[in-house]
């Protein structure tokens, strides 16, 4: 049996402890930030849910475009994304904004256009990947 040293057992975990210290760790977004654009969201997807409910566009439109139909009344609803990811849903004519980090990997904020107040932050909470966890058929239902 090979005996180790004590010092060289406390040297190694001495370096993986600093190692593990200097890993990154993913900064929380902003918060005044993120509830400024959280009520921006809840605007533009109302715009993105009249268009998709009452304008019936193409279903080959990409999420830039069925952006840039929903908002040509007032271009200035997607200012406040210009650095961000914006991904849209559609689903039985109801619509999903969800807005995510500038490379699309965190998911930060979603809102589906039918209901009025902002339905989720996963900024909030820890990291999410940029992916849709609304369901229409659930937040949308006319009760």
């Amino acid at each position: 049996m090979i005996r180790t040293p004590v010092k060289v057992t406390v040297t190694v975990a001495l370096v993986l402890a600093l190692a593990a210290g200097c890993a990154p760790v993913p900064q929380r977004p902003d918060r005044e930030e993120m509830y400024i654009k959280a009520s921006a969201l809840t605007k533009l997807s109302a715009a993105v849910e009249s268009t998709v409910r009452y304008k019936n566009p193409p279903p080959e439109l990409n999420d830039r475009e069925l952006l840039t139909l929903a908002t040509r009344h007032d271009p200035a609803l997607l200012d406040n994304f210009n650095d961000y990811t914006v991904r849209v849903l559609r689903q039985a004519r109801h619509s999903v904004v969800l807005v995510c980090d500038a490379p699309g990997t965190r998911a930060l904020l979603e809102d589906a256009g039918c209901s009025g107040p902002m339905d989720r932050h996963p900024w909030m909470e820890k990291p999410e990947p940029c992916e849709f966890t609304i369901d229409t058929a659930e937040v949308c239902e006319i009760k």
